[in-house]
């Protein structure tokens, strides 16, 4: 199932980067974690599409359209006219901004290099997390309009995207806050046409406008 396949691509996109560092190690941890309950909801629910199920797994496993803002999700994505896109990042971990009938208006780190990703998630930490006892509740209170109103947000231009519900090609995978600084930084990113590096050099510009 799509379910499964999200998990052992982002294990697999992990263990392809060589060398990890202690914050991505003990990511493995959770997605083997992650593998184990998924295998369990798997044989229970054998048989049936996700859109058929009464509820998402473990909540923490939701459809496409049940993405809501403020909450981070990790999926697979295939957009429209991936042939005349510059680049696109198939596996994108995204803070969802917006959504309506068609789709949702998303932040995709991936698009910022770890330093300035890091420095614009602190903020908006800082600023606008909705704290909840369950990590899975907890938000971030972001919208275009704060984010494009504020310079001190301006690192969100290059990561803006537009997701069409119909071009998602996993469930999402919903990250809760005590696992954000673990996720931020998995280096999953999946880029077609481009290099990471050719990626956020251009992010990097259009920042300043250029």
């Amino acid at each position: 199932m799509a379910s499964v396949n999200i998990f052992e691509t982002l294990r697999k996109r992990v263990e392809d980067s060589g060398g990890l560092l202690p914050q991505e190690r003990r990511a493995m941890f959770w997605f083997r974690d992650y593998k184990s309950q998924l295998q369990q909801w798997q044989s229970r629910t054998a048989g049936k599409s996700f859109g058929s199920l009464s509820k998402p797994f473990a909540k923490q496993m939701v459809s496409s359209r049940d993405a809501a803002p403020g909450f981070l999700y990790f999926y697979m994505y295939d957009p429209i006219g991936r042939k005349t896109l510059d680049t696109y990042d198939r596996m994108p971990f995204t803070l969802v901004l917006d959504q309506d009938s068609k789709g949702f208006l998303g932040v995709n780190f991936h698009y910022l290099p770890y330093r300035t990703r890091a420095i614009f998630f602190d903020k908006l930490y800082a600023d606008k997390l909705i704290k909840n006892r369950d990590p899975l509740k907890a938000r971030i209170d972001a919208t275009y309009e704060i984010l494009n109103a504020v310079s001190k947000y301006k690192a969100f231009r290059p990561c803006l995207k537009r997701y069409l519900y119909a071009q998602v090609r996993t469930p999402l995978l919903q990250v809760g806050e005590s696992e954000w600084d673990i996720a931020l930084f998995l280096p999953v990113d999946k880029f077609a046409k481009m290099s990471r590096g050719q990626v956020w050099r251009n992010s990097a510009r259009q920042m300043e406008g250029h």
